[in-house]
């Protein structure tokens, strides 16, 4: 949502198919029945989602206004907003989201690096750039411009062992999960455990990818990797790098954006996360 004035807001949504028609424009309806139809402004790029949508809010009586269009690009009219409420999954956060927003105002969003599921974030929008805390885990259909094919890997596998145990991946929660995310931006993966008590751990970016194999109940592992990095190395590195720290919870880490970017930082922003 957008503050389109003092105490308005604007919704960036995405589709989310056919099978939840009949509640498309919930979160619009929910908050244009507690603050006015006049404060909320929702952004929906399907276009006949966003028909949809009108459509059920104005059988309950709700006229919030309903913009077909592009999410990430925000909505210029009206700004600056109180508060940008992001219902779809993002890695990359929109700069236009904080430029649109008033000093003191607010961005919540699912932030959704890749690694390990998503993580529920408050950004307060201050000298131009926005920085916060996580709350959560969470899960997101990824914004539309943020989905990303997977691609078949070309090259010889390399094949290697690691003498790591399998709760190296699994104890750290939260707090691990954002650490390698701030660590190893733009590699996605996660470990599962097989129904035979044996557990994977995959990594892969545009170009590489890399596979662990822990038998059951046991340590060390086989290792696959392909591509121009090792990231099965580089993810080791990364966990011993959190091990280092103190093994901090997801309550000691921040997120901050500005024009130049985006990064992790470990308890204050001046301390950003670093590879």
């Amino acid at each position: 949502m957008y503050a389109v004035r003092k105490t308005g807001h604007l919704l960036v949504g995405t589709d989310i198919g056919r099978l939840l028609c009949a509640i498309t424009g919930w979160t619009a309806g929910l908050l244009a029945w507690r603050l006015g139809d006049r404060h909320v402004v929702t952004v929906e790029v399907d276009a006949d989602v966003a028909a949809r949508a009108s459509a059920n809010l104005s059988s309950v009586g709700l006229r919030p206004r309903v913009i077909t269009g592009d999410g990430a690009l925000g909505f210029k009219d009206g700004q600056p907003y109180d508060l940008v409420d992001v219902t779809c999954g993002v890695d990359a956060i929109p700069y236009t989201w904080v430029e649109q927003a008033r000093p003191g105002g607010t961005v919540v969003l699912p932030w959704m690096p890749g690694w390990a599921g998503g993580h529920l974030t408050k950004l307060v929008v201050q000298d131009g750039a926005a920085a916060g805390r996580f709350h959560g885990e969470c899960g997101f259909m990824p914004l539309r411009a943020q989905r990303h094919p997977d691609r078949p890997f070309e090259g010889d596998v390399r094949e290697s062992q690691t003498s790591a145990a399998p709760s190296a991946f699994t104890e750290g929660g939260e707090g691990l999960a954002i650490a390698i995310a701030g660590l190893l931006p733009g590699v996605n993966g996660h470990g599962v455990t097989n129904a035979d008590g044996s557990f994977r751990v995959a990594a892969r970016d545009d170009e590489s990818h890399a596979l662990a194999t822990f038998p059951p109940h046991g340590k060390g592992a086989t290792v696959r990797q392909r591509g121009p990095r090792n990231l099965f190395d580089e993810l080791e590195v990364a966990v011993q790098r959190w091990v280092a720290w103190g093994r901090p919870g997801k309550d000691r880490f921040g997120l901050t954006v500005s024009r130049d970017g985006q990064y992790v930082w470990l308890d204050d922003s001046s301390n950003p996360v670093k590879a």
